[in-house]
């Protein structure tokens, strides 16, 4: 992730100081460790889980298009590489890989922190939000691609979620929602807090 689009992360992550922490789309693992790096100091026990389909849609053309994934296929080694160095420097850090298919491999489960961003097809958008919808904050990646748009737009208007700007988003009623304040980026992040 760019390094201009992580303070808002920070301040999460400051207020909420999570135990366990999700990635849906680990790919090779790049923004599993900055989100760690950053919050490794506020937990040394901090547990990473990360969900990727890895090499298994390397030369899926028609995988990549439909799921609108621009970044290709990661690699499970590379991640697994990435997330021992961390695992070997923060000795109480532990982290889980799982790849496959997120509508094979995701179960229903509850995180601290949750980050989407994987497939971005409104079906896998959406199969993803439902398994770990009890998370305390979920931030939704990719909000100009029309799956996100299409799924995150619906979800708040059927479930009647309050939207907040982000100065109001930590003492507002939960839940609640907003973006993340990014300038001069057409990086679009909607950030639902639940708690």
């Amino acid at each position: 992730m760019k390094v201009s689009l992580l303070p808002p992360f920070y301040k999460i992550f400051d207020i909420y100081q999570p135990n366990v922490i999700c990635e849906i789309g680990t790919h090779d693992a790049k923004t599993a460790v900055q989100f760690v790096d950053y919050c490794i100091g506020l937990n040394p026990k901090l547990k990473y889980v990360g969900y990727d389909i890895f090499d298994d849609v390397k030369n899926n053309a028609d995988f990549h298009k439909k799921e609108i994934n621009g970044k290709g296929a990661g690699k499970l080694s590379t991640a697994k590489n990435n997330l021992n160095h961390r695992q070997r420097k923060y000795k109480k850090f532990t982290y889980k890989l799982i790849k496959g298919f997120t509508h094979d491999t995701l179960n229903e489960s509850k995180y601290d922190f949750v980050y989407i961003d994987g497939g971005h097809s409104y079906e896998t958008v959406k199969n993803d939000y439902n398994k770990l919808s009890q998370s305390t904050v979920i931030v939704f990646d990719d909000y100009q691609t029309d799956g996100v748009k299409k799924f995150f737009d619906e979800l708040v208007k059927s479930k009647k979620i309050t939207k907040v700007t982000w100065e109001e988003a930590f003492n507002a009623p939960k839940p609640c929602w907003c973006f993340l304040p990014h300038k001069r980026s057409k990086h679009i992040q909607p950030v639902l807090f639940n708690a």
